[in-house]
């Protein structure tokens, strides 16, 4: 596992000494464009939109778009804005887990006890689980301020990243229904569906079927087979269902739903 970043994990006087690492192993199949004659790939110039020319690193700056026009901007002149660059995690408050909206959640990463601080970790780790409680602090990472929940996740920490209020967008520039034709009773039938249809949440039973679909055509192309046929006519986008018809809809889905039970007992 590869460590990201060494420092402490602060709440109150504590000073935890910790690692910490990637939580998420990301998987994608990269493919390279190529020029299909002699199968080499294609490469990108940085080239200049008035001149149409290549442009060497030394002519190239970084600029901020505004009514007048570019207005450049030099790494140093940023730099004064830089977060400043401490080995802390330091824990603000302890909120409930309930009351952060998962909107808010962005990536986990695991705390690992450095040397020296393994009481201090399960200190922490058995004080978040029995309180029910997450903390709430700031750090800096790879130059970016961050906030972050500290929360427990089995045995381990977890520093899970979480997005500024001004970086999500208002539900109100949604269009959303302020008026319905719903009757009680079909959203009562609603409640009963949700609750014929719930269960455990248990990761293993998903698959990222594409993914897998992608990797078989690979498999078969490298050993020299003619990958399967595997494009089917899309199925006709489902019609909404119509108001007058939902009761019948909601009865039949709760029946689906009773039988699926029934067979799965």
């Amino acid at each position: 596992m590869e460590l990201l970043w060494r420092g402490t994990l602060a709440f109150g006087l504590v000073h935890a000494p910790i690692r910490l690492y990637q939580a998420v192993r990301k998987r994608p199949i990269e493919f390279r464009l190529l020029h299909e004659p002699d199968r080499a790939p294609i490469r990108y110039l940085k080239v200049c939109s008035e001149e149409g020319r290549e442009v060497p690193a030394g002519e190239i700056v970084r600029g901020y778009a505004t009514d007048d026009g570019w207005l450049v901007v030099e790494d140093e002149e940023l730099s004064r804005a830089a977060p400043t660059l401490t080995r802390s995690i330091a824990v603000r408050e302890f909120v409930d887990l309930r009351d952060i909206d998962p909107i808010y959640f962005r990536k986990p990463y695991y705390v690992a006890p450095d040397e020296g601080g393994e009481d201090l970790y399960v200190l922490l780790r058995e004080a978040l689980r029995r309180s029910g409680k997450v903390g709430i602090a700031q750090f800096v990472l790879m130059h970016r301020e961050h906030l972050a929940a500290v929360r427990v996740h089995g045995d381990a920490l977890v520093v899970q990243t979480l997005y500024f209020p001004e970086e999500l967008i208002p539900e109100r520039e949604l269009a959303l229904p302020t008026e319905t034709r719903l009757r009680e009773g079909d959203i009562r039938m609603g409640v009963e569906l949700v609750g014929r249809m719930s269960g455990d949440f248990v990761p293993e039973r998903y698959r990222n079927e594409y993914r897998d679909r992608v990797l078989e055509v690979l498999r078969q192309k490298a050993e020299g087979h003619l990958p399967p046929e595997l494009e089917r006519p899309a199925p006709p986008p489902p019609r909404p269902t119509p108001v007058l018809d939902l009761t019948r809809r909601l009865r039949e889905s709760l029946e689906r739903a009773a039988e699926a039970r029934r067979r799965a007992a």
